[in-house]
């Protein structure tokens, strides 16, 4: 191999090793990433054996964030929404649902992150949304996993299930 092939390669190792080494937030080429992986706490002990990921992407003031999860009961939906605070052992810690406006004219749904997910026989589910902006760094700090789907007037869900960590924005 000429000097120069083994220069990108070792470029590449390297990037992804830096990238590794920081697994909350990584900024590539303009696309800022956002991961939380846990869950961080779980409210109620029906649900010990779930384990989630949370990914998110942003970029030119669109949002992309995509939640898995195992260990659910199989069948169901629940509904699931990006949180103002890290998530604490008091349910209520994670503050309650984050909103990029506070325009009571604009939708409910339009202004939250919801993530509602159903999952399958092995208990499984992935939900997926992109919205139209950013996160304001220090003002989106978990996921949480509520006990019934989105009320789609009032957002709620019942209660807290599980919470996973997520320092959305930076």
């Amino acid at each position: 191999m000429k000097g120069n092939q083994m220069s990108k390669i070792r470029t590449g190792v390297a990037a992804a090793v830096v990238l590794a080494a920081v697994p909350t937030t990584a900024v590539a080429a303009g696309v800022l990433v956002d991961h939380g992986h846990g869950p961080t706490v779980v409210h109620d002990t029906a649900y010990d054996q779930v384990k989630t990921q949370v990914h998110a992407w942003s970029s030119d003031g669109i949002t992309r964030v995509r939640l898995m999860v195992t260990g659910l009961p199989a069948g169901q939906t629940f509904g699931a929404h990006v949180h103002t605070r890290g998530c604490g052992t008091d349910p209520l810690a994670s503050g309650g649902h984050y909103q990029h406006s506070t325009d009571a004219t604009v939708p409910l749904a339009d202004r939250e992150v919801w993530l509602d997910v159903t999952s399958d026989e092995q208990g499984r589910g992935v939900a997926t949304t992109t919205v139209p902006w950013a996160f304001v760094p220090g003002t989106a700090g978990s996921v949480v996993i509520h006990a019934l789907p989105t009320n789609p007037t009032t957002g709620a869900a019942g209660a807290r299930l599980a919470c996973t960590t997520v320092e959305f924005g930076g």
